[in-house]
């Protein structure tokens, strides 16, 4: 097949751009690979890329000459906002090549993606009333906001750009239903979970610390985790990952006298994967409906048991025995969750070992490429 991938790369790098990055290397053995990739570092002021995320005539005909001269078989579309605006989706509704995408978050529904926001779920622009995301402190800025309310509207209401998706790609079962949910036809639906390669030399033998990986924004809960390690006796524990609250939790690690708490900062994958093998668990005490976080996937491949907070995506890989669920903001329950595996060699072991046994089955390359295969040959069928 040949397969036009669609992404616009974040300002800070994450989860998303990796999962692209690794489906490129999957794809390109057994078929017609093209990245059709924009940056959205590179991206001009606030007003300028406002009015092109709602349309860009310069963007709509650059993407359409790359499908012009690549004839692909299938478009899959990851990320397009605010660098690509509506010219992907426009582009293969003119062509009528199939659209599959890929819901990383809840921006079909959402402004901000999150559906979170003021330290609360949120679902005030579920039925269209965008202008909550101006209102409400749902970006950094106000300018921001009435950019990205005002270009999804359009795009949902007036471009209808929805109805060229042919399929659309949940990485967890939770996203799933959340679609079909919110009014997505649910034969359009297809759970892939992301994949992570799994080491040969991984096993569930405790390591000396826990860990957390990922982005330090209000949303993650890193501020109740803080609080947590202080109410267990302040274990060893490492923080890794940048954003814009890591003064802030500096400041609150400081105040609460956390000895062992280390800040990593942001570190190399390779760095990752060495701190994640030598690490005894992971938690990630988030405060929104997370999708299917690449932090855990790839602590559960290195045997790593799992301390989650119970909303969105993170119960289902908890789930069998491969860790333990928080309520969320509940400091209680996470510090009573560390001590336990802190304190049980046995205990961080046995559900160490669920963990690997889930990622040995569920998040293999292999079985992540069969089921994207699939769900292509059905997108253009």
């Amino acid at each position: 097949m040949r397969v036009l991938i669609a992404h616009s790369f974040y300002r800070i790098g994450g989860g998303e751009d990796a999962c692209v990055r690794q489906q490129l290397d999957l794809l390109r053995p057994h078929h017609e690979v093209l990245l059709l990739a924009k940056h959205n570092a590179e991206l001009p002021g606030e007003v300028t890329t406002g009015i092109r995320m709602a349309y860009s005539r310069r963007i709509r005909t650059e993407v359409e000459g790359t499908i012009r001269s690549f004839h692909p078989d299938v478009i899959h579309v990851h990320n397009v906002y605010p660098a690509f605006g509506p010219a992907v989706f426009l582009g293969a509704r003119r062509f009528d090549i199939p659209l599959v995408m890929t819901a990383h978050n809840y921006r079909l529904r959402c402004p901000n993606g999150y559906m979170f926001t003021e330290d609360s779920i949120c679902s005030r622009c579920v039925g269209g009333g965008y202008h909550n995301a101006v209102v409400h402190p749902c970006f950094p800025t106000k300018e921001q906001g009435v950019a990205y309310a005002s270009s999804l509207w359009l795009h949902r209401f007036i471009m209808k750009l929805e109805r060229d998706v042919s399929v659309i790609v949940s990485p967890s079962e939770f996203m799933r239903t959340t679609l079909a949910g919110l009014g997505m036809d649910d034969r359009r639906l297809r759970m892939i979970r992301n994949f992570i390669q799994i080491h040969a030399d991984a096993d569930a033998s405790p390591g000396s610390y826990g860990i957390y990986v990922g982005r330090l924004s209000r949303e993650k809960g890193v501020h109740v985790l803080l609080d947590a390690l202080s109410t267990a006796g302040d274990p060893p524990f490492k923080i890794v990952g940048d954003g814009p609250q890591v003064e802030q939790l500096r400041g609150i690690a400081s105040r609460l006298g956390l000895r062992h708490t280390t800040f990593m900062g942001r570190v190399s994958s390779d760095e990752v994967d060495r701190l994640l093998r030598e690490a005894r668990f992971v938690v990630l005490p988030s405060l929104w409906n997370e999708n299917a976080p690449l932090a855990v996937l790839e602590a559960m491949a290195r045997g790593r048991p799992l301390i989650v907070s119970s909303v969105g995506g993170l119960p289902e890989l908890a789930d069998g025995g491969a860790g333990w669920t928080a309520r969320p903001g509940s400091v209680h329950d996470l510090s009573q969750n560390i001590r336990s595996v802190m304190e049980d060699d046995e205990l961080c072991r046995e559900a160490g070992a669920a963990a690997l046994a889930f990622a040995r089955h569920e998040l293999t390359p292999q079985r992540h490429l069969t089921l994207l295969e699939q769900t292509y040959r059905e997108a253009i069928g």
